[in-house]
């Protein structure tokens, strides 16, 4: 996908498929909660459970996907996702609740602003004099003393990063293997979550063709994802 002539590398690619993604979800109905009743982001206990719920392999795919091959030598998919979680974590208390998918959104928007920032420091160092450039993941294995409370709790756990990045390869693999025109619509409706006529609209088919892909996609994608793992499929 070409981004706009001077666009940032990686930008462009970010605009398309994580803003996409926040302002169907935006638009979505969400029930708020009831007047009194604290929001589920101020609880640190139940942070584990809400990014788990938002499915963060999920996540991982589409920001690969986002991704272009010089920022991937800078940075990867993973250190996105935790810059991304450390900045949620941080910025919890500006979030009105609007329920999981809402938040899922906001994600996504957090998600593509760390792209932008990552591209843009990646530029501004290549500019710097002639340094090295630092990856992302070394600057962020840095001590800091507000390293404490940068992060949600359990969510960044070794095992953890660890669990994500072995199911996204997966499910990467796996879209991988089928047919391009079959891959396009899986991954946008299954992964990002856009609707049929958005997808149909950006690839200039009718609904009813894209339901049709859709379909023949998923079940050669569930049967690749069960092959791997070990006959039973589970989640996207």
């Amino acid at each position: 996908m070409q981004g706009p002539r001077g666009a940032l590398p990686g930008v462009a690619q970010a605009n398309y498929l994580l803003d996409s993604r926040s302002s169907v979800l935006s638009e979505s109905p969400n029930s708020p909660r009831p007047d009194g009743e604290p929001s589920p982001l101020t609880d640190p206990s139940r942070w584990p459970a809400l990014i788990e719920g938002v499915r963060p392999e999920a996540f991982l795919v589409v920001i690969a996907s986002s991704m272009s091959k010089s920022l991937r030598e800078y940075c990867s998919p993973e250190d996105i996702w935790q810059e991304t979680l450390a900045r949620a974590w941080n910025a919890r208390e500006a979030h009105r609740w609007q329920g999981s998918s809402a938040f899922r959104a906001w994600l996504f928007e957090i998600a593509r602003n760390c792209i932008r920032d990552t591209v843009r420091r990646l530029e501004a160092d290549k500019r710097g004099g002639g340094r090295p450039v630092k990856r992302l993941s070394d600057l962020a294995s840095q001590p800091s003393s507000s390293d404490s409370g940068m992060h949600p709790p359990d969510s960044v756990t070794p095992s953890r990063i660890l669990m994500h990045a072995e199911r996204a390869a997966a499910m990467q693999r796996a879209l991988e293997s089928l047919p391009p025109e079959l891959e396009s619509v899986v991954r946008m409706h299954l992964l990002e979550e856009l609707t049929m006529e958005v997808i149909a609209e950006h690839l200039g088919i009718g609904v009813a063709a894209a339901w049709r892909r859709f379909r023949k996609g998923t079940e050669l994608y569930s049967k690749q994802m069960s092959e791997w793992s070990g006959g039973s499929s589970s989640g996207p």
